[in-house]
């Protein structure tokens, strides 16, 4: 008997009703998981309280900032109606902070910063100024100085002339007075004060380079007065070639860490304040195939929490899934090595707590409470508090976003780590099998198989709850997420092994990774569809391009056309495919070799394109130039563009409709005969939603 064919036998309790592979009744309805698909991020401690961002879905996907009020039940604290959400390199993150019991945020509307005293009931009071006529302004990734004066924080401009990324302080008196404090000429993130004030750290990174390419720590001297804010001494203090840096953050004892990927992975490293002006005086503290670190695709990645007596408690990634780890310093016996050498490594130790994957870790001043903010493997993102020795179990903090209901762990599928092999070498993903606790499937067939391509494509698929995955694998569909190559958490290396292979390597993995669970006898071959979100949507459409093994491919909000997309997109990402395909002009045919809506005749299955229409990053015209072409060559296509939604859709109704489009798609490929691969087939009977 084949493991899939285990996963769907009968419980002990009875046994299950026999129902077709993607027709099972499912708990997960489109709208339990429209509304369930609530996003949480910028986790943070102000005095006792833990604070955090949280998505509404069904308010048209508004985002507001909730306290847990030292552990009570949370509560909305931004103004009613206001929606935080900065769009900062279009991707946006750290749109909000907490300072002394005050909040700042970016109004998503006009993207300026905002003052706004927690519970106090006041109108809350602008601080940057509109920008003039001709140009607007984007803040993010604010954070107060030691004196409560200042807030410093990235500033993107956009006028007649270009886009330009700068560091400004920002008065939070309400004078609405700024302060242009460093214009380096790329990009700038996690400006960070001193905790006494005195000095100012930044990443920064250039074109073509993106910060997980390439990219540097800078610190320089700040001082405030009556007259203003100033900054002075500019230097780099971690940084070079093949060298990329995040998340730094100063110490109580007046020093630094930073995380650095110079021994192909991103491990922390700690300047010792009395080195903060000599370069590349970094000290790496641990010795580990691991990552602590991740893409900062948006700002304010938050993974380390110092603790009072020196220690940090980490994120760390390894074997494919997050850690909590915790990073203190070695035995006070414990000596250099022998001629004088480095210092000994710090010590790991590993803290009991639910999360597989974690986004954000974070601590009160006196250690005595300590946040996670990640999902398990049966409950989705939430903040959990957890003790640094494990000792007292952990707590969840927020209610599980699936309708108010938790879902019986007998209809969750969990994650399992499978790694393909491929003529590339070993590629690493996770596999849900079908599960439910009524239903299985008829023997002796296999269930078909989605499968999931992660967005970036310098990405991961994450093996935590996830309610879309649900969806499908409650209805009898295996689904498949592969971390193909060139995906984030297995060092530097494999994450630039997709370097000048984007549109072929992805392809080949995702392609790959299905026939193995075929050959493992997991799934059914012959029953095989592929979908993708973004970056991921390239590879799932090129796959029906590349290969005939899928009978059709979802895409959310996809890119077809890579030309269109490196000479039409935003700042950010204008030159990140010089290294993933190479620069234009001299590798347009290249360009047009790998991308989808140059080869609608060699396409082999059925489509399915859902779209914002107002997304900046993949405009609507590649999904539409897409659907023409492609409808001219008779293959079977189905194009939904939703007005209002951008890049990423963020409102109830509208996830809800790509849901149940999508659903009915795969069953309608599904009903197909094998090798018909989808085009001209009718859909498949209708099924419970």
């Amino acid at each position: 008997m084949t493991t899939a064919a285990r996963q769907v036998s009968d419980p002990p309790g009875g046994p299950k009703s026999v129902a077709r592979f993607g027709w099972w009744p499912s708990p997960f309805t489109p709208a339990r998981v429209a509304a369930g698909k609530v996003s949480r991020s910028g986790l943070l401690a102000d005095g006792s309280s833990f604070f955090w961002l949280e998505s509404r879905p069904e308010d048209g996907g508004r985002q507001v900032m909730v306290t847990d009020r030292s552990g009570d039940v949370p509560a909305d604290v931004s103004p009613a109606t206001v929606s935080i959400r900065s769009r900062v390199h279009e991707y946006g993150g750290a749109a909000a902070t907490v300072a002394g019991g005050v909040l700042f945020y970016v109004d998503q509307v006009d993207q300026r910063w905002y003052r706004s005293p927690v519970g106090d009931g006041l109108p809350p009071v602008p601080l940057t100024p509109e920008p003039p006529p001709g140009s607007s302004a984007r803040y993010a990734d604010g954070v107060v100085t030691p004196s409560g004066a200042w807030m410093v924080s990235v500033e993107e401009r956009h006028d007649s002339t270009g886009t330009v990324h700068r560091l400004v302080a920002v008065a939070t008196d309400g004078s609405q007075q700024m302060v242009l404090l460093a214009d380096p000429g790329g990009f700038v993130a996690a400006p960070r004060p001193s905790l006494d004030g005195r000095r100012l750290a930044w990443v920064e990174w250039h074109h073509p380079n993106m910060s997980w390419d390439r990219s540097e720590l800078w610190v320089a001297d700040l001082a405030e007065s009556a007259a203003g804010i100033t900054l002075a001494n500019p230097h780099r203090l971690v940084g070079g070639d093949d060298i990329a840096v995040g998340q730094p953050r100063w110490c109580r004892d007046g020093s630094m860490v930073v995380m650095a990927d110079g021994t192909g992975w991103w491990l922390p490293h700690r300047i010792p304040a009395d080195r903060l002006d000599d370069p590349d005086s970094a000290v790496r503290l641990v010795d580990l195939d691991a990552e602590f670190h991740a893409p900062d695709w948006v700002l304010g990645q938050t993974t380390v929490a110092e603790l009072p007596d020196g220690s940090f408690l980490c994120r760390m990634h390894q074997e494919g899934r997050d850690h909590l780890a915790l990073v203190h310093p070695p035995d006070p016996g414990a000596t250099p090595g022998e001629g004088g050498g480095p210092p000994p490594r710090w010590e790991v130790t590993e803290v009991d707590q639910p999360c597989i994957s974690i986004s954000g870790v974070a601590a009160t001043v006196d250690g005595q409470r300590i946040g996670v903010l990640g999902a398990t493997a049966t409950a989705g993102m939430g903040v959990y508090q957890v003790s640094a020795d494990g000792s007292v179990p952990a707590v969840r903090l927020t209610p599980t976003p699936a309708g108010g209901e938790d879902p019986a762990e007998d209809d969750i599928a969990v994650a399992e780590p499978f790694v393909a092999s491929s003529p590339a070498g070993p590629i690493p993903g996770l596999f849900y099998p079908p599960t439910s606790a009524i239903a299985r499937g008829p023997e002796p067939e296999n269930p078909p198989l989605v499968v999931f391509c992660h967005g970036g494509p310098t990405g991961a698929a994450e093996p935590g709850f996830d309610l879309l995955v649900q969806f499908f694998t409650s209805r009898g569909l295996a689904v498949a997420a592969v971390n193909y190559r060139g995906s984030s958490g297995y060092g530097r290396r494999y994450r630039r092994s997709l370097q000048g292979l984007w549109g072929v390597a992805d392809i080949d993995d995702c392609t790959a990774f299905a026939e193995a669970l075929a050959a493992a006898g997991r799934v059914d071959g012959a029953k095989m569809v592929i979908r993708g979100t973004s970056a991921g949507g390239l590879t799932a459409l090129g796959a029906l391009v590349r290969t005939d093994r899928f009978g059709g491919a979802a895409s959310w909000y996809g890119v077809t056309d890579l030309e269109a997309l490196a000479t039409d997109t935003h700042d950010f990402e204008s030159r990140y495919m010089d290294g993933l395909i190479g620069p234009l002009p001299a590798a347009v045919d290249v360009y047009r070799q790998r991308s989808p809506l140059y080869h609608p005749e060699a396409v082999t299955g059925a489509v399915l394109l859902l779209q914002g229409a107002d997304d900046p990053v993949v405009p609507a015209t590649q999904s539409e130039r897409f659907a023409e072409a492609l409808s001219a060559q008779g293959v079977r296509c189905t194009l939904q563009v939703f007005a209002g939604e951008s890049h990423g859709f963020r409102r109830a109704e509208t996830i809800e409709a790509c849901l149940t489009a999508e659903l009915e798609f795969y069953r309608s490929v599904f009903e197909t005969e094998p090798g018909a691969g989808g085009s001209g087939s009718e859909p498949g009977p209708p099924g419970i939603r």
